[in-house]
């Protein structure tokens, strides 16, 4: 009976012992080291989050705005941590601890600096208050806006009626950036009609034309430098009914006076009118000096001119009021409508038909195209511009706008080729409202770089310098066919107004102007430096570390470990887009799971921190009392540890009768390293994917810890193990799931290159 119950006794402790070796035991055993581990890690990476928009403010990327999707940097970081991790080992192995320890406490004291000044200026430095500019002058003018001129001036209309149908006019006025006036000069429309009205401006003068008539005029006085008609004069009597259309030309759309370069032989300047026609063509009209057409009807100077060549080009519906209208260069008209733009070559002779059997009777020959770009029907085009590049002095951009929103920034081609191209520093095309009424190049702080100006749905945005900051947000939305300046400080808006007659498509402009104040209305951006910041800043990394070389315990350890990771999570996150850091963390999670199961070279860096008592780890302890400054153990398992001990002895030995257990761990130890590459990519989530960045890196946080608690499962067997695998591949898994809920595939879409 006694032997019975001594037997059962037996049964029941081993029992017991086992269950205490269980997986499960382990880890309830160590969980206060765990959870204590798990709070640090998100701590740590709650942290970073909470700097990070400092950092991305003051433009802390490493290796710059380009750098964050080369993967070329990624590779020199690897070979950073290589060298490191060698570095330290062969120091060890030459017993020059005191070089290491030393040389690790300045490194850490300066990435201890990437967290304490930053975050003593987000908790002492109040953010500038961005005061809103307000219009203090209103003006409706009885004029329409037409054309804004290379000098920034304006070109208006207004339309004169009177008695009688063939007794009207119209005034053409040119005004300055305010609105204020230069000169106006008013021009007799019959036989044409008052309210049609276009401009081109050439290389000398301003062309105008109504439906019958083409005037040239002085862009500085306003005086009239020539006149044609547009229908057959010398057939006119006066009268509107036989004021018929010139057969080759047909309407005069709009039209161009250039005047070509003297010849060498007579020293004789050639000139020529270029007419867009309703068919789409741009008629060359050959002018004859000092020849004048003679007729009872008008005591004026009529030009003559013949027609001499003609070419079809892609459609611009210049019925409509144009975006551009204007001789770019000498021997180069540009056009810009809605439903595009084009750079037309100014041919002097049309080519002849040859294809196969007689020419079609409305066959023209094509148009020298230098370049072409053609609006998506349904996303017509509503601005364009030429303006200078903010990155290349001699460089132009052809920007344009659309009614969606988007805008783009093309290089103009100097060398005629066709080839304009995108120009992909300009990252800003989707970053606007629909849409864009007026792009623009003003320069606000006289600092002889002008800036790029838009105008959008949400109202008109500065954009600043080479990496064009919008320093300047004006909330003043714009209508379409409106546009706006700035001279100086002085910002004026014209919109369109009011009809000017009833019935009639023409309309007065509203002009609203105010100015703006330097010193409170720019917008605040980067780091706003502060003394008394910085030296709290350093003061208190002054202070941990000193307490951390005086008495590095394991709560110094921990505060500054969880310091330091936090400032380099931030700094590396911000410093690459998320796909990089995914690549960054797949190559360190192999090289970290070879260097603890192959060449093993991680666990004598990690006994040599431990020795030392640097921050490059984490300590959880997991029993009251413990202290780190006792910390002699190896992290290398034991051969005891490696042997799994089963054999029970005799009751009556007592101790030495039990199964041999474990001895449970005093504290767990966790590289920086595993904190620091999951929190880099929840980094990278919250600064480069939009308004649901924080949602995907809380994302990979989340698959982090997942990958840290299966980690757990593995460490309660009593085994170091490489976390970067679990780690890394928790947070990688995250990334993805929660980039495709909340984001969908622009969260992987980031243009790497190499």
């Amino acid at each position: 009976m006694g032997e019975s119950a001594s037997t059962d006794h037996v049964k029941r402790v081993e029992r017991e012992l086992a269950k205490e070796d269980s997986l499960l035991a382990n880890m309830i055993q160590q969980a206060p080291g765990m959870l204590g581990m798990a709070f640090m890690f998100i701590i740590t990476i709650l942290l970073g989050i909470w700097l990070q928009p400092w950092f991305d403010a003051a433009g802390l990327q490493a290796f710059g705005e380009s750098g964050s999707t080369e993967v070329r940097w990624i590779a020199l970081e690897l070979i950073a941590i290589f060298a490191f991790t060698f570095m330290i080992l062969w120091l060890a192995k030459n017993h020059l601890q005191h070089v290491i320890k030393y040389g690790i406490l300045f490194v850490l004291f300066l990435a201890l600096c990437y967290t304490t000044v930053p975050g003593a200026h987000i908790l002492l430095v109040p953010e500038i208050e961005t005061e809103t500019f307000v219009f203090t002058e209103n003006e409706e003018i009885n004029e329409e806006l037409y054309a804004i001129t290379e000098d920034g001036s304006m070109l208006t209309h207004e339309p004169i009626f009177r008695d009688s149908f063939e007794n009207h006019s119209f005034i053409v006025s040119k005004r300055a950036m305010n609105s204020s006036l230069i000169w106006d000069l008013e021009l007799e429309s019959f036989p044409g009609v008052p309210n049609q009205f276009a401009v081109s401006e050439g290389e000398f003068g301003y062309t105008i034309n109504n439906d019958k008539w083409i005037w040239t005029l002085d862009k500085e006085s306003g005086e009239i430098l020539s006149k044609y008609a547009c229908f057959d004069l010398e057939n006119w009597d006066g009268n509107i009914t036989n004021s018929t259309e010139i057969i080759a030309i047909g309407p005069c759309i709009s039209a161009l006076e250039v005047i070509e370069n003297p010849s060498a032989e007579t020293g004789q300047s050639k000139g020529a009118l270029y007419i867009n026609t309703a068919k789409n063509t741009l008629v060359r009209s050959e002018i004859f000096a000092d020849s004048y057409i003679e007729t009872n009807q008008t005591d004026e100077d009529i030009g003559i001119h013949r027609y001499i060549a003609e070419w079809v080009y892609p459609p611009m519906q210049l019925d409509e009021k144009s975006l551009a209208n204007k001789q770019y260069d000498a021997d180069t008209l540009l056009l810009a409508t809605s439903a595009g733009a084009v750079m037309i070559e100014l041919e002097e002779n049309s080519g002849t038909y040859i294809g196969p059997g007689i020419a079609p009777d409305d066959w023209v020959d094509e148009a020298s195209v230098e370049w072409l770009l053609v609006a998506e029907p349904d996303n017509p085009l509503t601005a364009f511009n030429i303006i200078p590049s903010p990155w290349e002095e001699t460089e132009l951009l052809a920007m344009t706008g659309y009614e969606d929103g988007q805008i783009d920034a093309w290089i103009v081609d100097d060398d005629k080729d066709g080839n304009f191209t995108k120009e992909s520093k300009f990252k800003g095309s989707d970053s606007f409202v629909g849409p864009i009424s007026y792009i623009a190049s003003f320069d606000i702080d006289s600092s002889d770089e002008n800036e790029i100006w838009i105008s959008d749905g949400d109202g008109i945005h500065g954009l600043f310098y080479e990496s064009l900051i919008e320093y300047v947000t004006i909330d003043n939305e714009l209508g379409a066919n409106s546009v706006f300046f700035v001279d100086g400080f002085d910002v004026t808006t014209v919109q369109q107004g009011n009809p000017l007659f009833v019935n009639e498509p023409a309309r007065s402009m509203v002009v609203d102007g105010g100015i703006f104040d330097p010193d409170t209305m720019y917008n605040s951006y980067g780091i706003q430096f502060d003394t008394t910041a910085f030296l709290i800043g350093v003061g208190l990394s002054i202070l941990l570390m000193t307490a951390l070389i005086i008495r590095p315990e394991w709560y110094i350890v921990n505060t500054v470990g969880v310091l330091v990771g936090a400032g380099v999570i931030v700094m590396l996150g911000v410093t690459f887009v998320p796909t990089l850091i995914v690549i960054f963390m797949v190559l360190a999670a192999i090289y970290d799971a070879w260097a603890v199961y192959r060449s093993k070279h991680m666990l004598d860096l990690a006994d040599t921190m431990i020795g030392l008592n640097l921050p490059i780890l984490l300590v959880a302890p997991q029993e009251s009392g413990y202290s780190m400054l006792d910390e002699k153990d190896s992290i290398r398992p034991s051969d005891e540890q490696k042997a799994a001990p089963t054999q029970a002895k005799s009751v009556d030995d007592k101790p030495k009768q039990v199964v041999k257990r474990k001895k449970p761990k005093e504290a767990m130890f966790m590289g920086l390293g595993d904190v620091i590459f999951p929190g880099m990519l929840v980094i990278s989530c919250v600064n480069y994917i939009g308004d649901s960045g924080l949602a995907v890196g809380i994302s990979a946080l989340i698959g982090g810890l997942v990958g840290y608690f299966i980690l757990m499962t593995y460490v309660a067997s009593g085994r170091p193990q490489a976390g970067l695998p679990l780690l890394n591949g928790g947070a990688i898994l995250g990334y993805i799931i929660g980039g495709l809920i909340f984001v969908g595939s622009a969260a992987f879409s980031f243009g790497i290159s190499f």
